[in-house]
């Protein structure tokens, strides 16, 4: 019985420290890809225009971002009502619309660092919390949501891009359903690019 338990215990140990490892090893993954993310932004801001930033980009968001689960947690229930050709729209969409928002919010380098500050290990992921320097000026507080290797939510200074994109849009389809919130979507974006 002793003998049993001594290595039912052993055993428990031993995939505990496996599972830590794991962890280990999605931190370390994800912080590369976010260090790399983040030399990516010093490049865009050194860009010579909007297009050129969006070039830049628009793979990158695709490689650094699930959309797909972004898309589906933003729609909620709807997302299951959708047909196959509906989600991919809406997902090319979004993809777009992030590389042409990151594009216009990056536009111009005047100094800005990127630090990471820390990293938590959580049920499902990992969170990575960051800091925008211009200067010594801190200019905001970005915590990245990784799971499966990949950002699924961006909380920048307390406010949760993924919440607000579900308010949003679940008002949209409500209200007006989700053609109407295709087409804001292509709005947004025809905006956003006007605005380079």
């Amino acid at each position: 019985m002793l003998k049993n338990l001594i290595l039912l215990s052993s055993l428990i140990f031993s995939l505990s420290l496996q599972i830590h490892a794991k962890d280990q090893v999605q931190g370390v993954q994800a912080a590369r890809s976010l260090d790399d993310f983040h030399q990516l932004l010093v490049e865009v801001m050194k860009a010579a225009n909007g297009s050129e930033r969006e070039q830049l980009l628009r793979p990158q968001v695709v490689d650094f971002f699930d959309v797909p689960r972004i898309s589906r947690i933003s729609l909620g229930r709807t997302w299951k009502k959708l047909t196959i050709e509906q989600q991919l729209s809406f997902v090319e969409g979004l993809s777009e619309l992030i590389a042409v928002t990151y594009a216009d919010r990056f536009r111009s380098y005047d100094g800005q660092r990127f630090s990471i500050d820390e990293s938590e290990i959580v049920k499902k992921g990992v969170i990575i919390k960051t800091t925008i320097f211009k200067g010594d000026s801190e200019l905001a507080k970005l915590h990245y949501y990784f799971r499966d290797g990949r950002v699924f939510n961006v909380v920048a200074n307390g406010i949760s891009d993924l919440s607000l994109r579900r308010a949003e849009y679940g008002s949209v389809i409500k209200e007006q359903g989700f053609d109407a919130l295709l087409e804001q979507l292509r709005i947004k974006i025809s905006e956003t690019r006007a605005s380079y």
